[in-house]
């Protein structure tokens, strides 16, 4: 027969705290990981959801930044520049930075393309084929050669996109 000592007892005791210990700890764990997706898809659904606004905000000149015309460089500068066109201009930067935004935060993948068009569609490819060599001219220009470059990558992964799902874009504009 076994004589139950109080060390047995004691012993025992710890047994089971510390297996009681590890079993919370383990369940907190559990609930902070599940706390921190929840946050994540919080911020996700936070972020695509200002994404959408920002691309049907009826206030932001996309319309006539796609029937804008110029030559050249010097062309563009002195129609659309802030010099000449204050207004229009600084709407029409404002837009790129937001896009541009958008770009390097699909580049560092806190969005994925998939969601990103989805929500959005073609409209960055658009903007770019028509942009896209003002833009690198304003690079060269300014010898900041990554100005705006988050653009230039959302352009180039939502077309990527495009192309690998079969997708043919509508076009929003005639240009």
């Amino acid at each position: 027969m076994v004589d139950i000592t109080y060390q047995m007892v004691l012993d025992t005791l710890q047994t089971v705290a510390l297996v009681v210990g590890i079993s919370y700890y383990i369940m907190v764990l559990r609930n902070q990981q599940k706390s921190q997706i929840h946050a994540d898809d919080t911020r996700k659904i936070q972020l695509l959801h200002e994404i959408n606004q920002f691309a049907i905000d009826p206030n932001l000149p996309w319309k006539e930044m796609m029937d804008m015309e110029w030559d050249d460089y010097e062309d563009f500068i002195t129609k659309y520049g802030f010099d000449n066109n204050p207004d229009h201009y600084l709407g029409m930067i404002g837009i790129w930075h937001n896009l541009n935004l958008y770009g390097l935060l699909v580049d560092e993948g806190l969005i994925d393309i998939s969601t990103y068009v989805r929500v959005t569609g073609f409209l960055i490819v658009e903007l770019w084929r028509k942009f896209g060599a003002v833009i690198e001219e304003m690079r060269r220009v300014q010898e900041n050669p990554e100005y705006l470059m988050g653009m230039e990558i959302l352009a180039r992964e939502t077309e990527r996109y495009h192309t690998s799902k079969s997708l043919k874009p509508k076009r929003l504009w005639n240009n």
